[in-house]
């Protein structure tokens, strides 16, 4: 088989797969329009009943909301509610990703220093005012001088340098937009990808070797395969600010199972237990992209911001998961979250 054969054969598979693959995705378009404290925004101050408070980390340092999302005001998705505020706060960057750093241990992403708050009803007489004078430090206000947690020594070694400002997951507050519902299918930077193209090429070509298809592999200087190739890319990436559809990792996914292949001698060779594997096929649950963050506005333009507006690292990506099930019973306690840059 030629290489111009290999990638035309990609490309077939590639078709399939996606196609067999698409699910329902709404993107969003950010920008620094004024918004209401019932809106769906980026940042700044979030809606908080009148009887209620912002939520905490386990130090009782207040976070900051990351993300805010009415979806009364989104295009319906099938199995996401149709009405309700939920909530994504986070740290700031500091020494744990967000306060993302906790280990799965089953039961999703530990919520000890990032949390989500999801109100089925909304009260309009909550006021922007009312929820501003619940944040320990205005959103506009804070430094790492003053910000809501106890500073660590990275942070008084930046302040002594100079440098006091919070990196915040968005670095401004953002309103949120949502773009009519399309089809999406898998992308190459989710396990499952791999999963879809290795099966569809062993029904095509019985005992191919998939690293023979790899787009590194193929990579070549004739100029028709070259272009080929580029096409092939831009179409498996699935990047974006969205809701539904595929996730992309910049770094690895986290339901892909580093134990896959291993024999049973191995697995002992290497002291990995029997619950270490069963953790890691169940992660695999975790089905549904409940919200993204991209910062790769090349791709995936976002709307009317700043390049730092929001900055994850320079081609980063938030990503939260949740479990179908879960998603139908507006049960957001069990999340597999993830951020990471190139």
């Amino acid at each position: 088989m030629t290489n111009m054969e290999k990638i035309k054969l990609f490309q077939e598979i590639v078709n399939q797969i996606q196609e067999e693959s698409r699910r329902p995705m709404c993107r969003l378009h950010l920008s620094r329009e004024p918004f209401a404290v019932t809106d769906s925004h980026l940042g700044g101050v979030p809606y908080v009943p009148h009887d209620g408070q912002i939520p905490t980390d386990d130090d009782g340092g207040q976070l900051w909301l990351c993300a805010q999302i009415n979806f009364a005001q989104m295009p319906q998705i099938n199995g996401f509610p149709e009405s309700g505020i939920l909530q994504v706060f986070l740290s700031d960057m500091g020494i744990d990703d967000f306060g993302l750093c906790g280990e799965d241990t089953g039961s999703g992403t530990p919520q000890e220093d990032w949390k989500i708050c999801y109100y089925a009803d909304i009260d309009g007489t909550v006021t922007m005012e009312e929820c501003e004078a619940k944040m320990a430090v205005p959103w506009a206000e804070a430094t790492k001088k003053n910000m809501p947690r106890k500073p660590h020594q990275f942070d008084l070694q930046e302040i002594e340098g100079g440098d006091i400002d919070l990196w915040r997951c968005p670095n401004v507050p953002l309103k949120i937009a949502f773009l009519p519902v399309e089809q999406e299918g898998v992308g190459n930077e989710e396990y499952l990808f791999n999963e879809l193209f290795n099966a569809a090429l062993q029904a095509r070509l019985p005992g191919a070797d998939p690293n023979e298809f790899d787009t590194y592999q193929m990579r070549s200087d004739v100029p028709e395969e070259r272009e080929a190739l580029d096409r092939l890319e831009e179409q498996m990436k699935c990047g974006g600010c969205k809701i539904g559809g595929h996730p992309r990792y910049y770094q690895s996914d986290p339901r892909e199972n580093p134990y896959q292949g291993m024999t049973e001698e191995s697995l002992k060779e290497y002291n990995i237990s029997p619950e270490e594997v069963r953790q890691a096929l169940a992660r695999t649950a975790w089905d549904t992209l409940l919200f993204q963050l991209d910062d790769d506005t090349c791709d995936f333009p976002s709307g009317e911001i700043g390049d730092m507006d929001l900055y994850l690292g320079g081609f980063g990506a938030l990503n939260l998961l949740i479990r179908s099930e879960d998603l139908k019973n507006r049960d957001f306690s069990k999340i597999l979250a993830c951020w990471a840059c190139t």
